[in-house]
């Protein structure tokens, strides 16, 4: 008998005068609270999958959640119909189907059993994929791989709120090298808990509903603040499969996890007297002519005095949020020559000229607005 349920790939928002029914296994339910909603009750967003393995993303506002969150449970399967159909617009998509589902007052939820539905819940995006990734906002994905190395843990203060993150590299077995992956908050501290109490040969790491980060103008992951999942050494088919691999790949067993090192940490007169190179002025002008013609990109130090500021040529720019580079319009987005991505948002900075002079001539230098606010104590 041919199913009476639609595929979740089927599903489209332009076709708004179609109507669904759709049998899906409840992958994952969080809520994501806006500014504009801080004294509201927040949606509830649900990412299913169908029997096919394609997911969708579900939200349920406000109004309408208490008639079905008490019968929402994860893993659980229900058969789900009389929904509408939106555009997949989020800036941070769940999923990357194109459309996305939402409740109301009236859909039908119904829980159901299915021995023979689709029993796995992941959706592995290999390592090569993710290094040749160029949107770092496009959809949240799942991975799983060996760890290999790790930095150490990171502490900050940002706007007040202490935060932690640690680095560390994950391979998936397919020569094709390591990612790197940022994990915060409690990710950070399940991982180096789960090491320091349970030490194994190797520690294979999934981690569900990621997203994209690129850093230095390379692809890695880092798990969100609101619906990522870390599993470790985790009891499922998929890991077992996954240490097979790493038996059939040859990695010796007694591995162990590489250490990360970290950024060196210099003070101003160290990186002048043992760590950088210096050049007065006239050198510097010298270089750069050089640089121009081998298309270079050099670090100097050089000593000066500042002899006058001109803010009044300063400028204000659309930057990269990764590598601060200017952005160029682009149609609906910017495009950032530097990383190749187009983004859909950036940051504001500005720049001011400065006259330096030393014993050898003078020269204009650009300061930006972290180094501004450092040196001239603006805010």
């Amino acid at each position: 008998m041919a199913s009476t349920f639609n595929n979740v790939k089927d599903i489209d928002a332009s076709h708004d005068n179609l109507t669904y029914r759709i049998k899906v296994r409840l992958i994952k339910i969080w809520t994501l609270s806006t500014a504009e909603q801080k004294f509201q009750k927040p949606m509830l967003e649900l990412v299913v999958m169908d029997n096919q393995g394609d997911r969708i993303q579900c939200s349920i506002r406000n109004p309408h959640r208490r008639l079905f969150e008490a019968d929402l449970t994860e893993g659980k399967i229900y058969t789900i119909s009389n929904f509408s159909v939106a555009q997949n617009d989020l800036k941070y998509k769940a999923t990357n189907h194109v459309s996305r589902i939402y409740f109301k007052r009236d859909t039908q939820l119904r829980v159901v059993q299915d021995p023979l539905f689709l029993t796995h819940i992941f959706c592995f995006v290999p390592n090569e994929v993710i290094l040749n990734h160029t949107n770092a906002q496009s959809h949240l994905i799942d991975l799983i791989g060996l760890l290999t190395a790790k930095g150490d843990i990171i502490e900050f203060t940002k706007n007040g709120k202490k935060s932690i993150y640690i680095v560390i590299e994950l391979d998936d077995l397919r020569e094709n090298g390591t990612i790197r992956c940022t994990l915060w908050e409690e990710f950070v501290t399940k991982l180096v808990k789960h090491m320091e109490e349970t030490p194994t040969s190797e520690y294979i790491l999934i981690i569900q509903f990621a997203k994209f980060n690129l850093f230095k103008g390379t692809m890695g992951i880092s798990n969100t603040n609101y619906n990522s999942i870390l599993h470790i050494n985790g009891d499922f088919q998929e890991v077992k499969d996954f240490r097979k691999s790493v038996i059939i790949s040859g990695v010796p067993a007694t591995t162990q996890v590489s250490q990360i090192p970290g950024e060196p940490t210099y003070s101003l007169e160290e990186d002048l007297l043992n760590h950088s190179i210096y050049k007065p002025i006239s050198e510097l002008k010298d270089s750069i002519e050089i640089n121009i013609t081998k298309h270079a990109e050099w670090l100097f130090v050089t000593i000066g005095t500042v002899i006058s500021i001109d803010p009044k040529n300063g400028w204000w720019y659309k930057s990269c949020k990764h590598c601060f580079h200017s952005l160029q319009e682009a149609e609906n987005s910017y495009h950032c020559a530097r990383c190749e991505t187009y983004p859909s948002s950036h940051t504001p900075r500005f720049s001011i000229n400065m006259r330096v002079a030393d014993e050898t001539d003078t020269a204009s230098f650009l300061l930006y607005d972290k180094e501004v606010s450092k040196f001239l104590g603006w805010s």
